[in-house]
């Protein structure tokens, strides 16, 4: 077996790989998938015949989870991962909407849309109804807007809990459901792509209806 396989340097969770392993019987899971149950020896024999490493990935498990794969591989992809996942992480904020207990059908669409463009772009809306001097008595008002704007939402967010009154604003939390943000995104997709098909077609049938015209005309001066 390589003993000098890992070369990559990492931070992460430390892994025991081959020798380092010091356990009588493992759960050893193939590079094709296949599982099986051997003790320590048998499955370092397995990753040598494989040119592999054999790497501890469920300590605790009852027998111990071990993995046939390339260590430095693995590694890398494990960094890679959380280097994506941390940039997705800085890539999302949160936003705020603001409503008043009274707020008109108009600005309540307006705003809602707003929310509609944060959340398809992965940023959480806080969205928080303002109650301005004796507006804090039309409070049922508030809640009504906001389970309204909850029901304009659901398509592609879910509030993260219930609506919260702190001082004079009520305010609750959205966030993006990402399966629907996707299946809205594809549907969106979708219509573009007639809408262009069919904008293509129109201009086709316009270019051959000229085309005759002027066959006709031609024609005709014959």
């Amino acid at each position: 077996m390589k003993k000098n396989r890992v070369t990559v340097k990492s931070n992460k969770k430390k892994y025991r790989v081959n020798r380092s392993i010091q356990v009588p019987e493992v759960r050893v899971i193939s590079p094709n998938g296949s599982q099986q149950v051997t003790n320590l020896d048998q499955a370092l024999k397995l990753a040598e015949s494989f040119d592999l490493d054999l790497v501890e990935i469920q300590p605790n498990a009852n027998p111990p989870v071990c993995k046939i794969i390339d260590y430095g591989k693995f590694l890398y992809e494990q960094d890679k991962r959380e280097k994506e996942n941390k940039k997705k992480q800085k890539g999302s904020s949160v936003k705020e909407v603001r409503f008043h207990p009274n707020t008109d059908k108009h600005d309540f669409d307006f705003k809602a849309a707003h929310a509609e463009e944060f959340l398809k772009k992965g940023d959480k809306v806080r969205a928080t109804v303002v109650f301005l001097g004796r507006s804090i008595i039309y409070t049922d008002q508030g809640y009504a807007l906001l389970e309204r704007l909850t029901d304009r939402l659901s398509h592609i967010a879910k509030p993260e809990s219930t609506p919260k009154l702190e001082g004079k604003n009520l305010f609750v939390f959205y966030a993006p459901d990402n399966a629907k943000v996707a299946a809205l995104k594809r549907k969106e997709k979708q219509q573009r792509e007639a809408e262009e098909r069919a904008l293509e077609e129109e201009k086709r049938e316009r270019a051959e209806k000229m085309k005759e015209a002027q066959e006709r005309r031609k024609s005709d001066n014959d």
